[in-house]
């Protein structure tokens, strides 16, 4: 039951606080979310007793019941099976896209920094928990939940109204609102989750039929979350285990998406912002590889190095220095790395560590490599990722 619940809480709770603040007459999102909320509470504590038939329909109705309580006390309540005006899941097709990006554009106030902008993004408008944002933009928890609790105690003036900041021209805006989109679609990546991955993909697709500004970079976007997603079902075994690239089969790959991304990839070459041309171009020339081998390490590591230093971040400089072992440059990406040994994020993470190991014991370096894998079981793992992990510590150890 729990498991359902937060299915449906990830899926849909964005959609949920926009369908309502569209259809009805909640005009603060700080009331629609605190509704959607209770909806989900009342769900928690009446579905083990029974789960009604459609689930999805019943927190719709629950939702509008609710407001239709705050709104006016003499307005009639709905049934429970009918979702009472508030448009279904199946329903929420273009128009449920164009409700969503609303509300991800009233996340961008000017007077909320951008790191509160995207926080706030990621938890209302996709609904990721508190632990989850805070994993996707390197800050702890506890930081994450401060700052949506000062965001809530604004005074309701200060309140974020859904009519506001959608303005399709606002370049800024429709670039904050790709990288949101661009984070949520990773997330869905790293846990194979095709609802997050869709949802990303829907409403970038949006974005380029209706933004008239930052179109170019809505399209290079989308060319890499298309290339990204052609070899997903590749990433594990048939036992589900986890598969490095050079491990994948190639074969299949979904050569229609990468022949899609190729033409939007094609039409992107005028972004005026090029972390996702820049990111894309890579992915393409991973896509185009015929073998592992094959593949044009120097051109990427050439690619990361200009994406380091438009766009800088650990993870870049991780994958350079990944891309330089693999184009027989290993004490460059020693030396690339060396930096990230004081990073403390880093350190938490397991793919620094995962990959230290590996250029180790690309190395014939075993017990350096072993020491890495070790400090990678510390860190925060999936089990598909601590079983991987433990793999490779056999294979050392044989």
């Amino acid at each position: 039951m729990e498991q359902l619940l937060q299915h449906i809480y990830r899926a849909h709770f964005g959609k949920m606080v926009s369908a309502l603040l569209y259809h009805s007459g909640i005009s603060r999102m700080a009331d629609a979310e605190d509704i959607v909320q209770e909806a989900f509470a009342a769900a928690a504590a009446s579905w083990p007793q029974q789960l009604p038939e459609k689930p999805e329909a019943w927190l719709y109705a629950t939702i509008r019941n609710i407001a239709n309580k705050q709104l006016s006390r003499q307005k009639p309540l709905l049934p429970l099976d009918d979702a009472g005006g508030l448009p279904a899941p199946a329903a929420m097709q273009e128009d449920g896209d164009l409700q969503l990006l609303r509300l991800l554009f009233a996340c961008m106030r000017p007077e909320f920094s951008p790191k509160l902008q995207l926080v706030m993004a990621l938890r209302y408008v996709h609904g990721l928990q508190v632990q989850q944002v805070a994993a996707l933009l390197g800050a702890a928890p506890d930081t994450v939940s401060k700052m949506l609790y000062r965001r809530q105690q604004l005074p309701k003036e200060r309140d974020i109204a859904f009519s506001s900041g959608f303005v399709w021209w606002s370049e800024q805006k429709v670039l904050m609102a790709l990288k949101v989109l661009y984070l949520v679609f990773t997330e869905g990546w790293k846990y194979a989750d095709e609802q997050l991955c869709e949802d990303a993909l829907s409403l970038t697709k949006t974005v380029i039929r209706q933004a008239r500004v930052g179109v170019a970079d809505a399209r290079a976007l989308f060319a890499l979350m298309l290339l990204q997603l052609s070899r997903l079902d590749t990433r594990t075994s048939e036992t589900g285990e986890l598969l490095e690239l050079e491990h994948q089969d190639r074969s299949r790959w979904n050569k229609d998406m990468i022949l899609v991304a190729s033409r939007y990839l094609h039409e992107s070459a005028e972004a005026r912002h090029k972390p996702f041309l820049l990111e894309a171009t890579i992915a393409w020339l991973h896509a185009a590889a015929p073998s592992f081998a094959a593949t044009p390490w120097a051109q990427i590591a050439a690619l990361y190095r200009q994406l380091q230093h438009i766009s800088p971040s650990p993870f870049v400089q991780l994958n350079h220095a990944i891309a330089l072992h693999f184009a027989g440059q290993p004490d460059n990406a020693l030396a690339l790395l060396a930096p990230l040994e004081e990073h403390d994020f880093m350190q938490r993470h397991h793919l620094f560590h995962c990959s230290m190991a590996r250029i180790f014991t690309d190395r014939q370096q075993p017990r350096r490599a072993l020491e890495y894998y070790e400090k990678a079981l510390r860190c925060k793992l999936t089990p598909q990722e601590e079983h991987f992990i433990l793999k490779k510590k056999k294979q050392l150890l044989t």
